[in-house]
């Protein structure tokens, strides 16, 4: 189990990292749009629909790794003062029959989503420049498989307190 949690926290740190980084293409195409129309007085086709994929992409990839890191937002009103052990029952329970069968079937719509706009070449409709939007669907389909798999993730931290392997667990 340990390989297979390591291999997830592996694959949602480097979608972190690429999230991270979808930040420069987002400001650089802000900032060239502001200068382009507030100087130039012309005005860009793309910079929006640039803006609005760039900034999806970097909440939706960031979601696993900000699972993993813990800096999800808590009730915390009774979860910070009871035991490590009653909080993995906590996370494992709540993961395992209320997220994760949310997340299978969420992963399942967004492949039909995705394959639909794929084959029908669907395009934006926001802006002159009318892109095609396969990519950033199939974006929003890493994106939500990957935070799939770092709940499975955060299943297998739960385990391992409840089974005393771990004395820390999840990101608690």
């Amino acid at each position: 189990m340990q390989k297979l949690l390591s291999l997830i926290e592996r694959i949602t740190g480097n979608v972190g990292v690429i999230a991270a980084w979808l930040v420069v293409p987002l400001v650089l195409a802000t900032a060239y749009e502001v200068f382009s129309r507030y100087l130039l007085n012309a005005p860009t086709v793309w910079a929006f629909e640039i803006g609005y994929m760039m900034m999806g992409s970097h909440f939706l990839l960031g979601a696993a790794y900000t699972l993993r890191q813990g800096s999800h937002v808590r009730v915390d009103l009774i979860y910070g003062s009871v035991s490590a052990k009653t909080r993995a029952i906590i996370d494992v329970a709540g993961y395992l029959f209320f997220i994760l069968p949310f997340m299978l079937w969420l992963s399942w719509g967004l492949w039909d989503y995705f394959e639909t706009s794929w084959v029908d070449m669907e395009t934006s409709g926001h802006s002159s420049w009318n892109p095609v939007v396969w990519p950033y669907r199939l974006v929003f389909l890493i994106a939500i498989v990957v935070l799939t798999l770092q709940i499975v993730g955060e299943i297998i931290k739960g385990v391992q307190v409840l089974t005393g392997k771990s004395s820390t667990g999840g990101a608690a």
